[in-house]
């Protein structure tokens, strides 16, 4: 029985790193706040002639990643025709990061799945202790991921490979998205990243503190 445990255990450690910092993924990526800040930071559109300002870029990348907006193009009026200000390089390399973001959302639902399943099975047993025990392991898998992220992140050869594994192809002169995804913008969004994924464990944590709350045998 103690080995089942610590399987499980080591499961629901997994579940809680996962389910945070996958959650906070599809947060960040599919809500237009760090669009908007990061443009207007940047002035984007003061360097670009788009036809519209930086918070309505922020919002029209923020539909294209939530699905609102299935194809990634953004006409303006060039020469009396409308022109796309994306090329193909870029509405490729688009379609590619949201579907990662699409899969990511996937894995996030089957992790949040085995989770509820493997807390429903702790309570079942009445293993609140131990629960909260493999919770505590969850955040030491939490800080590890984080901690692995950032550091690696600094490094400039696997900075490179993440940049590439999120747009596979490499753009050209004219393409303008490389002057909105800067290095700046993706330690911004590394630094979000964390952030909500903290928020989330902590919600998570207020949650199965709850639920494990031993009961009461007497009242005063």
């Amino acid at each position: 029985m103690r080995i089942l445990y610590k399987i499980l255990a080591v499961f629901v450690a997994v579940c809680v790193a996962a389910v945070t910092i996958l959650g906070a993924c599809n947060i960040v990526f599919r809500m237009p706040d760090i669009y908007i800040y990061e443009f207007n930071s940047q002035e984007i559109s003061s360097q670009i002639d788009l036809g519209m300002g930086d918070d309505e870029l922020g919002t029209f990348f923020s539909d294209f990643m939530k699905g609102s907006i299935e194809e990634f193009d953004l006409f303006i009026e060039y020469r009396d025709r409308d022109q796309n200000v994306f090329g193909t390089v870029e509405q490729i390399n688009m379609e590619h990061a949201r579907k990662l973001l699409n899969d990511s959302l996937y894995a996030f639902g089957g992790f949040a799945f085995i989770m509820i399943a493997l807390y429903w099975i702790f309570l079942h047993k009445k293993w609140k202790y131990e629960l909260r025990g493999a919770f505590k392991l969850g955040i030491v898998f939490f800080v590890a991921a984080q901690a692995a992220l950032h550091i690696t992140f600094n490094i400039e050869s696997i900075r490179l490979f993440y940049y590439q594994l999120i747009f596979p192809i490499s753009y050209g002169a004219d393409d303008v998205l490389p002057l909105m995804f800067t290095e700046r913008f993706a330690r911004l969004s590394v630094f979000a990243n964390s952030a909500v994924a903290f928020v989330l464990l902590l919600i998570l944590a207020s949650a199965t503190w709850k639920l494990t709350k031993p009961r009461r045998m007497f009242y005063s």
